[in-house]
């Protein structure tokens, strides 16, 4: 049996008895949808590594070049027919805007907006929300809260979607990240759900070098945390949507359990 809870939201992972964890990663997209999501969704449905993986997609609903567009719009509804899940990056037509930087009511206004157009494509209320440049602050924390939504970040990224020279270092860049969550994982910080710790990995499907080589990043994915000596599932990435949504909600943060933090806090994209 696992250990109780050492801090709020965090059990031991260490095994006891029977009990093996084992690590899938949850793969995210950002700042979609686009003309390159299209590539994204079919290197997920056929890879070498593991077929039909699913993934989030945090979007801009009414961008005019991304969900506010008729195609944007026709993809949105591909991503869910193909069983995947929507969550909100924005929802206004000015685009890609920190929530920081906009008023109370212009956030609220994004949020309620966004939340109905997405609402209106899965038939589900939408519960997940990342912010854009991943900058939050406690307002802003409190007002997805008041929309009933839980905010995503990530564990691992793939930095594509400011320095788009990285793919260089790809490797390197997810050994150097996988090698921090080795640490967490010793010292029993990460998230349990059903026996499963799932690691947050962030990419954009608005990268061309990105949508293109999906598949060589899933490879270098699952090749970096076995050589870590990381513990992963024998499909090591998350496949099914309801156990998909399940682990976005073990890893993301409520207003309500939200710790006191300085006024804008700011992670690297």
């Amino acid at each position: 049996m696992l250990r109780p809870a050492t801090s709020e939201g965090c059990v031991d992972l260490r095994p006891r008895g029977d009990v093996r964890l084992t690590l899938r990663f949850l793969l995210t997209f950002d700042d979609g949808p686009h003309p390159n999501t299209g590539k994204v969704l079919r290197h997920l449905a056929r890879n070498p590594v593991q077929q039909n993986i699913k993934g989030i997609f945090f979007v801009q609903t009414r961008h005019p070049r991304r969900g506010g567009s008729s195609d944007g719009r026709a993809m949105l509804a591909i991503e869910q027919a193909e069983g995947h899940l929507l969550g909100l990056h924005t929802g206004t037509t000015k685009g890609h805007l920190s929530h920081t930087g906009m008023s109370p009511a212009e956030l609220d206004r994004s949020l309620l907006n966004g939340k109905d157009d997405l609402d209106r494509i899965t038939g589900k209320p939408t519960v997940l929300v990342r912010p854009p440049y991943w900058l939050f602050n406690a307002s802003t924390f409190d007002c997805y809260g008041r929309h009933q939504l839980r905010m995503l970040l990530s564990d691992v990224k793939a930095f594509d979607g400011v320095n788009w020279g990285i793919h260089l270092v790809r490797r390197l860049n997810f050994r150097s990240q996988l090698a921090g969550l080795h640490s967490r994982f010793l010292g029993g910080t990460l998230p349990v759900v059903n026996h499963t710790i799932p690691i947050v990995v962030t990419f954009h499907d608005t990268n061309t070098f990105t949508a293109e080589h999906l598949g060589d990043y899933l490879s270098l994915l699952v090749e970096e945390a076995t050589r870590l000596g990381l513990p992963l599932h024998h499909k090591p990435f998350l496949d099914d949507p309801d156990e998909l949504l399940a682990a976005a909600l073990r890893c993301a943060r409520s207003s309500i359990r939200m710790d006191p933090t300085p006024a804008t806090v700011q992670e690297a994209q």
